[in-house]
């Protein structure tokens, strides 16, 4: 490791007080980095992490065999999923070893150029740093990250749950893979928007608990303990519906879960009074959702500690919720930069430049940032000077 995370994690270990650290939070930035053979100098590592302490970022690194396209902002490698016992489910497209001018940065030619190659699934190991490729599903390519959901049972024990809705009909596919049989299973649920189709804005998952995410519509909920009960269709708040690819959703919107609780947050900039909202789902069966927070952008921006940052008075996007916070606390973007706010205070509580250079700082949202809280031991991460 470097001296700069031996630090890192030393200050974790004392907070903690064990070498396992229980309760670790990071900020992973969902676009891996991509590198050459000759990165990994120990044998058998196919994998490892530059991690940063909130709100800094973690980063997943990956060999180029793993991920070998060039990066378009509509086709590159993403980490669709992560479990607390170290796993990451990684989305790459497959095909022929280009040699890119850049490794990490994103093609600017046209859109689409890489559509027709073969995808793929892996789950890289954060304790072995081994990579393994799943099957691909029988005569079903996969379609969408943003469907897939990784289930961590143990170290040793996960599921990989990709929904593939049926647009127009009353039923949708689910594609289940078990880390005990090794095999996809593909079951028959119904699908409860029927003609709408699915926006695929990402997964929450918590405990054997599935939630599909469409930021203009609802989530989708779906318990692996009870899969008789199919796929339950739960709004999003009065109000908040919108029309069916409606774009930039992933800058204004996000779902994450908060001490066991799932919450919603939205940014909304009417009358020239922008305002930042927090719902939390008090009943999953009934759809209803409870308001906590409404904060002013006005009175964060005024707030000493979002001074302190040198940010302008703009809106930003929205990135995470903080997965275990007594308050109600949020995460956006400006400017290169990540800050949190305590929405019952609109007090900002911290910040600190986010390095995430691609994708290029136009699409920094939701989308490209999850909430990883993981059971890591200071070697599961590598070494990433010199990069």
């Amino acid at each position: 490791m470097s001296n700069s995370e031996a630090e890192a994690f030393e200050a974790l270990e004392m907070h903690w007080g064990s070498n396992e650290i229980d309760g670790l939070w990071l900020v992973l930035v969902c676009v891996p980095h991509v590198v050459h053979g000759d990165y990994f100098v120990a044998p058998g590592v196919e994998n490892g992490a530059k991690v940063g302490i909130p709100p800094r970022a973690t980063r997943l690194i990956v060999h180029r065999s793993i991920a070998p396209r060039r990066k378009t902002i509509d086709d590159h490698p993403y980490v669709a999923g992560t479990d607390s016992h170290g796993h990451l489910l990684l989305y790459a497209t497959q095909g022929p070893q280009p040699e890119p001018p850049v490794l990490d940065g994103f093609y600017r030619g046209p859109l689409g150029v890489h559509h027709g190659f073969p995808k793929a699934y892996f789950i890289c190991d954060a304790h072995t740093h081994r990579s393994t490729r799943l099957p691909d599903p029988d005569d079903r390519p996969i379609l969408h990250p943003g469907n897939a959901a990784l289930v961590g049972v143990s170290r040793e024990k996960f599921f990989v749950a990709d929904l593939q809705p049926t647009v127009g009909a009353d039923h949708s596919s689910l594609l289940l893979y078990s880390s005990v049989s090794q095999a996809w299973l593909e079951c028959e649920l119904n699908y409860p928007p029927h003609d709408r189709p699915w926006g695929a804005n990402g997964t929450v998952v918590y405990q054997k608990r599935i939630w599909w995410v469409d930021l203009s519509y609802g989530l989708l909920g779906f318990d692996l303990s009870a899969p008789h009960r199919g796929l339950h269709f739960i709004p999003l708040p009065d109000g908040c519906e919108l029309p069916p690819g409606t774009a930039d959703l992933d800058k204004r919107r996000c779902v994450g879960m908060d001490m066991g609780d799932l919450r919603y947050v939205q940014i909304d900039e009417r009358d020239g009074d922008p305002i930042v909202r927090m719902w939390t789902l008090l009943i999953e069966d009934t759809g209803t959702w409870t308001l906590n927070r409404a904060a002013r952008f006005q009175d964060i921006w005024n707030d000493e500690g979002y001074k302190a940052t040198k940010l302008p008075q703009e809106v930003p996007t929205v990135a995470l919720i903080h997965p275990n916070h007594p308050g109600e606390v949020a995460y956006f973007f400006l400017h290169s930069r990540l800050f949190g706010v305590d929405l019952r205070t609109s007090k900002v509580i911290e910040w600190h430049f986010f390095q995430m250079l691609n994708p290029p700082i136009a699409y920094h949202s939701s989308r490209f940032v999850r909430a990883w809280e993981i059971r890591l031991t200071p070697t599961s991460a590598v070494d990433d000077s010199g990069t």
